[in-house]
């Protein structure tokens, strides 16, 4: 409509025209409901892992790209800029090289004269160079002849199989087998194929099913001191995410300390896990996100992750559905920004303790003031965010004044990631058996990477004490 024949309808016609903005003004409470409503639902849609808390993996190699600093030259090519210190495989020490052998050039270098291969040769000068491959793989096989044995009273007995030999396969073999599937995500069907194809040895599933079983048997030990030993610890990171068993929903947890990761399967997302693997009370510092089972759990000092609250407040600035929201997350971002900012100081050494908690105390009276003020927001998510910030107040800078506490749950998050890339490509597990064996070769070949021990090696050794029925080497130290 033109305004010539708005006006010539409101002269004409005036009842018309009362009638039409009557219905006009009650259609714009209804469409503004709808554009906030698609908007929202927009802003869901599009956000990613830096917004919200969805996985990296999720963004997909699709996904927007991350915004890059200028080029400070427009000289400055791809790949290493000079005066970069290279990074080189080191060479291995004569002691351990198998074969040596003396090269010799061919001509000179400045007149191309050719050498002659029988004259004597300078040799005190000479680079070093090692090329490393993998021996032709041949599987070692032992053979047991069970002796039969005449007694003086007639009876002729056979001898019996060794008992760390019943398996048919040794303890290098049954470590592989679980070294594949726990850190690697192989499959059975994968875990014979590769031992067929690369070591020549034929395997069937079945058999890979019970060497799974005899390492869950064998990390049984080491298990269960890991988790008689996280009560004991100062400060655990702790974290959980969904599994599936049978068909069902269930929920994997992590405990993570500096040198030991505990991961155990359960049916409940909620406090009575914590107090199965911790006990009735934790007298250390727990750190973990907002789920509210760890302050129903929990009643002492506890480090609430940041990295969630500042992926939750760019969520509320990427949908900016009001003025609010716009204010309120630059503000917050800003502020937790300059806290960042003294933690780093503080970690390169600019400054001690002390200070760090003195320079903090204006930045948190900032944040203080930010929350209040936005609490009772007419935007829900802003109120929302607000309010729940204000509730953990307690649990926000626990990392300032405590050694050893990071202010993000990081180290669990990292310690879970496995899992949850193993979760991704499998359909969980199949029976009780199956959860027992995830949540040990999880601990174990876990912990060995925080200790920086070679899983591989380690897995040996424990099937091995396990075939000879004495003590697995322990990893609590």
């Amino acid at each position: 409509m033109t305004r010539e024949e708005a006006r010539a309808l409101g002269y004409e016609n005036p009842e018309s025209a009362v009638e039409l903005i009557v219905q006009l003004a009650a259609a714009v409470p209804v469409l503004q409901a709808r554009v906030e409503e698609l908007e929202r639902k927009i802003a869901l849609l599009t956000k990613d892992s830096s917004n919200s808390s969805k996985p990296p993996s999720s963004d997909g190699p699709a996904g927007k790209p991350k915004p890059r600093p200028p080029k400070k030259s427009r000289k400055r090519v791809r790949g290493g800029q000079p005066g970069h210190k290279g990074k080189n495989r080191a060479l291995l020490p004569v002691e351990q090289v198998d074969v040596l052998r003396d090269v010799f050039p061919d001509v000179c270098g400045r007149c191309h004269k050719p050498f002659d291969p029988c004259e004597p040769r300078e040799d005190r000068k000479y680079l070093r160079y090692q090329t490393i491959d993998l021996p032709e793989i041949r599987p070692h096989v032992t053979e047991y002849r069970l002796r039969c044995v005449a007694c003086e009273c007639g009876a002729q007995t056979w001898a019996q199989v060794p008992s760390h030999a019943r398996s048919g396969f040794g303890p290098r073999l049954g470590a592989l087998a679980a070294y594949l599937t726990g850190v690697h995500r192989v499959p059975r069907r994968g875990v014979v194929d590769i031992v067929r194809t690369v070591f020549g040895i034929n395997m069937c599933l079945g058999s890979v099913c019970n060497l799974h079983q005899e390492a869950c048997n064998a990390l049984a030990e080491p298990y269960s001191a890991i988790k008689e030993a996280l009560p004991r610890q100062s400060v655990l990171n702790v974290d959980e995410t969904g599994w599936r068993s049978m068909g069902r929903l269930i929920w994997l947890w992590v405990f993570v300390t500096p040198s030991l990761a505990l991961f155990t399967l359960s049916r409940s997302r909620g406090a009575k896990v914590l107090k199965e693997v911790l006990g009735d009370v934790f007298n250390g510092i727990l750190c973990s996100d907002r789920l509210g089972a760890y302050g129903r759990y929990h009643k002492g000092l506890r480090q609430v992750c940041w990295a969630h609250i500042i992926r939750d407040i760019k969520g509320i600035r990427h949908a900016c559905r009001s003025p609010d929201a716009a204010k309120f997350s630059r503000w917050l971002l800003r502020e937790i920004g300059r806290m960042f900012a003294l933690l780093n100081a503080w970690r390169n050494e600019h400054l001690d303790r002390k200070e760090l908690v003195l320079k903090s105390v204006p930045l948190r009276a900032r944040m203080s003031n930010c929350l209040q003020i936005y609490e009772m927001s007419s935007d829900p998510d802003v109120a929302r965010i607000a309010r729940g910030l204000l509730k953990h107040w307690n649990c926000l800078f626990t990392f300032l004044e405590h050694e050893g506490v990071e202010p993000t749950n990081n180290i669990a998050e990292r310690g879970i990631r496995p899992a949850v890339q193993w979760r991704k490509i499998c359909f969980g597990n199949q029976s009780p058996d199956g959860e027992i064996l995830t949540a040990r070769l999880l601990t174990v070949t876990r912990t060995c990477v925080l200790q920086l021990k070679n899983p591989f090696h380690y897995l040996v050794d424990a099937i091995n004490a396990y075939r000879m029925n004495v003590p697995c080497p322990s990893l609590v130290t």
